[in-house]
């Protein structure tokens, strides 16, 4: 079983709580235990979000796809994770990624009505709370105000950075070269010549459809 107290202790929702306010919180929430295989999925995209799901071991791979399913950007996640939790309330309360775990792993899920009661106690759970939303909505808005690059390798990196949940770690692209250069605004060839370029820098790797990316902080 894993120690639910040393976990919470873990995550930046509950950071800054006492040890007296962590075992108050375990003691009077209802706490839904899940475990997942290889290759399970842990959320879907389009699945309601009406609980706060986190992962509390392993890693997980996430995937989200253009709204039209024309390409998808695959990232890796490790253990201590909140899954989407700017997805829990407004106008649409659902995961717009799919989860799925790589090996063993762990959640638990805190429902909306413990989540509000934590939030109602402990002011500074609250501050975490609003702090954690408020930082993805400001991150989410500033990619939208960054300006295109000129050359196509830069373009290029941008919109895989455009599109990531992080800066760092392996990524999998999945797009046509075609796809690609008309979400770039250039021409096909020119996107050839420039993964073919960065290929052979030893940044990345692409084969039919699919562009690999061991650790995209290296792409400038």
């Amino acid at each position: 079983m894993l120690n639910l107290y040393d976990k919470l202790r873990e995550i930046p929702l509950f950071q800054g709580l006492t040890s007296d306010n962590l075992m108050q919180i375990i003691g009077q929430t209802k706490f839904s235990f899940k475990k997942f295989g290889k290759n399970d999925i842990i959320k879907k995209e389009g699945e309601k979000c009406d609980n706060v799901a986190i992962l509390l071991s392993g890693d997980v791979k996430t995937i989200a796809y253009a709204d039209d399913h024309g390409y998808s950007i695959e990232e890796y996640i490790k253990a201590p994770y909140i899954i989407q939790l700017e997805h829990f309330m407004g106008l649409s309360p659902h995961y717009t990624r799919t989860f799925t775990s790589i090996g063993e792993s762990n959640t638990v899920e805190i429902g909306q009505s413990d989540l509000m009661h934590i939030s109602d106690e402990f002011i500074i759970f609250r501050i975490n709370l609003l702090n954690i939303v408020s930082a993805i909505a400001q991150k989410a808005e500033s990619k939208l105000w960054r300006p295109m690059p000129a050359d196509t390798r830069s373009r290029i990196v941008f919109f895989l950075k455009s599109h990531c949940l992080y800066p760092t770690g392996a990524k999998v692209l999945r797009i046509k070269m075609t796809r690609l250069a008309q979400e770039l605004g250039i021409s096909r060839l020119n996107v050839s010549e420039a993964l073919n370029a960065m290929q052979a820098d030893g940044l990345l790797h692409f084969s039919r459809g699919i562009i690999s990316v061991p650790l995209i902080e290296k792409l400038k």
